[in-house]
């Protein structure tokens, strides 16, 4: 399986970059790079997964930026990579 970054794919128009403000179980708080606050939806394996909310923790502490889909409004199961088959 081959991938390449979510850039340089025809999804870049669909993803935004957001860093993690807060927690609300099961959602997740964050702002956008443009300063926009949102709520971002978990799927039901993620509200289950304590290595998930663990990694959220991380994710919060380190000021990380990470990707969104803007339409659903769910985290990125890949980060920045995307696999070709669907580029």
């Amino acid at each position: 399986m081959k991938y390449m970054l979510i850039d340089d794919s025809e999804y870049v128009q669909l993803i935004g970059t957001c860093q993690i403000k807060s927690i609300q179980f099961p959602k997740i708080l964050v702002q956008t790079e443009n300063g926009k606050s949102l709520v971002l939806n978990t799927t039901k394996q993620q509200q289950t997964d304590s290595v998930f909310w663990d990694a959220i923790i991380d994710i919060i502490a380190a000021d990380l930026w990470i990707p969104y889909n803007k339409d659903t409004y769910f985290l990125l199961q890949q980060d920045w990579i995307t696999d070709t088959s669907f580029a």
